[in-house]
C-alpha cells in the first residue's frame, strides 16, 4: 500500500469500508501500541471473528515487526491452553465478544474498538513499518500432532512474500479484482485471501463468520459483490457446485482449490458449470500456503486425472525414494520441499523441527528440506498426489493426526484402546473410531455421546469422529504393525451397508520484496496498470 491512491477501499465487510488510508492509519495506532505493550519476538495472539478488526489487527502486528498467532476463541480451553503454554505469548488481540475467553488463559488482551475514528488533522504515519528481514517470523500456525501436543509452524516474511508477489504476477491480479476472504483465520489459505488483494491494489472483501459452510451464502456474497477470484475445498466446492446459483456468479475469474485431494469429477462439474479458470494448489503448512499448482483444461472432457502440477517460483520439490535419493522419473516417492517457501521450523520444539526438516541430499540446489510424508509421481514435469506415507489425514481440508484423537479416547475411563481411521462413506470422508471398551459388553455406540464430549472438550469440532465401532481384534500386517488399511475396509463396509445415497446440499527467494514493502508498492502498481488501459 502506498500513498498513491489512498482513498481507494482496501476492505469491506457488510456495510463497512475502510480505504487504504484508514487501514493505514488505524493499523499504524495497533502497531504503537503493540510495541510499547510485547516483548520483541514473541507472537501476538489475534482471537478476532472475520471483520475488519481482523485485518487491522494483522497488519498492526507486522508493522509492529512481530509474527500473528491466530487462534479460534471459540476452541476448547484445554487445547486454547496448550497452544499458549508452546507459544509463550504474552498478549492477544481481542474484541469485546472475545475477551472474556482469552483473559481466562492468564493472558494480557488488548480489545480493538468495534470503529475507527479519524485522528485529527494530519496525514498518516506511513513510514511506522519496522525494518524486517528475510527471516523475520511473521506468522504462527498449529497443525495436529501425533502425541496430541499441536505443533507450531512459523513462516518467516520472505516465504511469505514470495507466495503472494508469485500468485500476483501468475494470475495477473490488480486493482477491479475482488478477492473473497472467507477461509477461517486458523488455515494458511486466509493469508493470501486477506493479503493478496491489499498487494495488487484490489479489494478483500470478508465473508461473516459461519457464512463460508453455506453454499448459498457463499454464491449469494460472490454474485452480489462481484468477486474475481475466490478459493474453495474440494468437499466445499462440490456442495457450492450443485447450487442452484452457481451458474450465476459470472464474475468469478479464477477458482483455486487446495487442502485435500480434488476429484477429477469436480474438476469437470466445476469448468461446465462456472465461467472461471480452476487451479488446484498443493503445499503443507510447513510452507508459505502452496508450493505448487496446476491449471485445468477448460473443456470437461479434457479433464482426465488432477495433478498438483509443478513448483511455484524459488521453490524447489524433490521426489525421494527410502534411500534418501532422488527416484527416476515416473517413479513414486516422498515428496520433499526446499527454497524460499520453506517454514524456520515448529516454534519451541528443535526436536520435532530435526526430523521433519532435514539437509537435502547432495547436489541439491538447496540446503534444507522438508519432508511432507506426501507420496507423488512426477511425470513430465507435473506432479501426481498418490497418498500418504503416514496415517495423516485431510477432513474438509484440515490436517488431522489419528494418534492425537486416539490419545484423547485412551483417556477416557470406558476405553482400553481406540484407533481412529479415516473412511470413505459415499462422496465424504470421516472419522471412526473403533473402541475397545474397558468393561467388557459395553457397546461403543452407547458410550458414543460420551466419547464426543470428551473429545470435544479438548479438541477442534473436526477432530470428533462420527461413528463408533466395536473393536473386537487388531488386525496387524504381515510385520506386526496395526493394519489401519484393514479398520478403513472395514469401517467402509460396515457403514456404507446401512447409508443411503447423499442428499443434495440445500439450495439455501532473498531479492523478494518483503510483504511490508509490497503493501506500500501497491497504488504504483495501480496508477501504472490505470495508465496503460487509457491507452487502448
Amino acid at each position: 500500500m502506498s500513498r498513491a491512491k489512498p482513498e481507494a477501499v482496501a476492505v469491506e465487510y457488510g456495510e463497512e469500508r475502510l480505504t487504504y488510508a484508514q487501514l493505514e492509519a488505524w493499523s499504524d495506532d495497533t502497531a504503537r501500541t503493540l510495541r510499547a505493550a510485547t516483548p520483541p519476538g514473541l507472537p501476538v495472539v489475534v482471537a478476532i471473528p472475520r471483520s475488519v478488526q481482523l485485518l487491522v489487527a494483522l497488519l498492526g502486528t507486522l508493522k509492529a515487526g512481530l509474527p500473528y498467532l491466530p487462534v479460534d476463541a471459540d476452541a476448547p480451553p484445554d487445547r486454547l491452553r496448550r497452544i499458549l503454554d508452546v507459544s509463550g505469548s504474552a498478549l492477544a488481540l481481542v474484541t469485546d465478544t472475545t475477551q472474556d475467553r482469552l483473559a481466562a488463559q492468564r493472558l494480557r488482551t488488548l480489545a480493538l474498538p468495534a470503529h475507527w475514528e479519524s485522528p485529527a488533522a494530519g496525514e498518516p504515519e506511513w513510514d511506522s513499518i519496522q525494518p524486517v528481514h528475510d527471516a523475520q517470523p511473521v506468522y504462527v500456525l498449529f497443525t495436529s500432532g501425533t502425541t496430541g501436543t499441536p505443533k507450531g509452524v512459523v513462516l518467516p516474511s520472505s516465504a511469505l512474500a514470495n507466495r503472494l508477489v508469485w500468485m500476483r504476477d501468475t494470475y495477473e491480479v490488480g486493482p477491479d479484482d475482488r478477492v473473497l476472504q472467507k477461509t477461517p483465520i486458523t488455515f494458511d489459505v486466509s493469508g493470501w485471501e486477506l493479503w493478496l488483494p491489499l498487494i495488487s491494489g484490489g479489494t478483500c472483501v470478508l465473508l461473516p463468520p459461519g457464512e463460508h459452510r453455506e453454499p448459498g451464502l457463499v454464491a449469494r456474497a460472490i454474485r452480489e459483490q462481484g468477486i474475481t477470484l475466490c478459493h474453495f475445498v474440494p468437499t466445499m466446492l462440490r456442495e457450492f457446485l450443485r447450487h442452484r446459483d452457481a451458474a450465476r456468479c459470472t464474475s468469478l475469474r479464477h477458482i483455486f482449490c487446495s487442502g485435500e485431494s480434488l476429484p477429477v469429477e469436480v474438476a469437470r462439474a466445476c469448468v461446465n458449470t462456472v465461467p472461471a479458470a480452476l487451479h488446484n494448489l498443493y503445499g503443507p503448512t510447513e510452507a508459505a500456503i502452496d508450493v505448487s499448482h496446476w491449471t485445468s483444461p477448460a473443456s470437461a472432457g479434457e479433464i482426465d486425472h488432477v495433478l498438483i502440477g509443478r513448483p511455484i517460483d524459488n521453490c524447489v520439490l524433490l521426489v525421494l525414494g527410502q534411500d534418501g535419493r532422488p527416484v527416476p522419473d515416473g517413479d513414486e516417492g516422498e515428496l520433499c520441499i526446499g527454497g524460499t517457501p520453506l517454514a524456520l521450523g515448529y516454534l519451541n520444539d528443535p526436536v520435532r523441527t530435526a526430523r521433519a526438516f532435514v539437509p537435502a541430499p547432495s547436489g541439491s540446489s538447496v540446503r534444507r528440506i522438508y519432508r511432507t510424508g506426501d507420496r507423488v509421481r512426477l511425470t513430465g514435469g507435473n506432479l501426481e498426489y498418490l497418498g500418504r506415507t503416514d496415517d495423516q489425514v485431510k477432513i474438509r481440508g484440515q490436517r488431522i493426526e489419528p494418534q492425537e484423537v486416539e490419545c484423547r479416547l485412551r483417556s477416557h475411563p470406558s476405553v482400553s484402546d481406540a484407533v481412529v481411521v479415516a473412511a470413505r462413506l459415499g462422496e465424504d470422508t470421516e472419522l471412526v473410531a473403533w473402541i475397545r471398551a474397558a468393561e467388557a459388553g459395553t457397546s461403543p455406540r452407547a458410550l458414543s455421546a460420551a466419547l464426543r464430549a470428551h473429545i470435544a472438550s479438548a479438541l477442534p469440532s473436526a477432530y470428533v469422529p462420527g461413528h463408533y465401532l466395536t473393536l473386537d481384534r487388531t488386525p496387524r500386517t504381515s510385520s506386526g504393525k496395526l493394519d489401519r488399511a484393514a479398520l478403513r475396509v472395514r469401517a467402509e463396509q460396515q457403514l456404507g451397508a446401512d447409508r443411503a445415497t447423499p442428499a443434495a446440499p440445500s439450495s439455501t527467494p532473498g531479492d523478494r520484496p518483503l510483504l511490508a514493502a509490497l503493501l506500500r508498492e501497491r497504488n504504483t502498481r495501480a496508477v501504472a496498470t490505470e495508465s496503460h488501459e487509457g491507452t487502448h
